[in-house]
């Protein structure tokens, strides 16, 4: 088997279009992965799952789903938990998804932690936390959604990178942080090469400052970081969380039926210094 083609007939409407399909996010009851199922949604999706961390976020996780449910009648909206640091859990869930949907199309590995401790005040602990989350985690769940879609014929996986495993951003530290995205960005392409036979596509989003909760946090405790971020950034302003949406669901369409081990960058062009 191969990466299958559209027919030549096909409008270009529908193969933008996400109608029928079903769509799993990590970490999509906040920020960007919130705004990847908002964008499915939209385009049409007729399920998403939308996986949190812990009860401690299924408060906020089941507003977010009742929210997009309200919106976009048409699409059923579930959520599960699950720490996608254990391959069980994120295995588990994903397959209960199946059952509940009947079928599974998308699956995006969203979820992720920041940290910028610097490289020597970091502890074993710390450390092991980030990378279980950053890198095991999209691992796992790759490794989850393409077990369904080896005996389904097909799929999509989409990993969250970022412009951190491109270049070194300042004048913050995230050593860590910086080398599970760049392990994340090569992730992606080595399991694009293997998926492939399966007709499983692999592609990556490389966002860069995305104005998010985080984000706002970081800043709040330093002022000055904005002021240094925009300074390499030619389009000198945050990217709005919701202008995500496109590339995201681009990737879960037909439209990018050619395209596999991609990594697509959206950072207002900073990584061109």
């Amino acid at each position: 088997m191969s990466l299958t083609a559209p027919s030549e007939s096909t409008p270009l409407s529908q193969l933008f279009s996400l109608e029928g399909k079903v769509c799993l996010v990590t970490g999509g009851n906040r920020g960007i992965g919130l705004a990847v199922c908002q964008g499915y949604a939209e385009a049409g999706a007729a399920g998403i799952a939308i996986i949190h961390s812990s009860e401690a976020t299924a408060e906020l996780a089941s507003e977010r789903a009742a929210e997009i449910q309200q919106k976009y009648p048409k699409t059923t909206v579930r959520i599960y938990c699950a720490n996608v640091a254990i391959s069980r859990d994120i295995g588990d869930v994903t397959k209960q998804a199946l059952m509940d949907f009947g079928r599974l199309d998308v699956v995006v590995a969203n979820a992720g932690v920041y940290t910028e401790t610097p490289a020597l005040e970091m502890s074993p602990e710390e450390a092991q936390y980030v990378t279980g989350v950053n890198y095991f985690g999209p691992l796992y769940t790759a490794q989850a959604a393409a077990r369904i879609f080896k005996e389904n014929g097909g799929g999509k996986i989409i990993m969250t990178a970022s412009i951190n495993g491109h270049m070194v951003l300042r004048p913050q530290y995230e050593s860590i942080y910086c080398a599970t995205k760049a392990a994340v960005c090569h992730l992606t392409r080595a399991l694009a090469v293997e998926f492939a036979q399966w007709n499983i596509q692999v592609n990556a989003v490389s966002p860069g400052y995305i104005d998010t909760e985080m984000t706002t946090e970081l800043v709040k405790k330093n002022p000055e970081l904005i002021k240094a971020w925009m300074a390499d950034c030619p389009a000198g302003r945050l990217c709005k969380v919701w202008e995500l949406k496109g590339v995201y669901v681009f990737l879960a369409s037909g439209a990018s039926s050619y395209v596999t081990g991609a990594d697509y960058v959206v950072d207002g062009g900073h990584t061109c210094h």
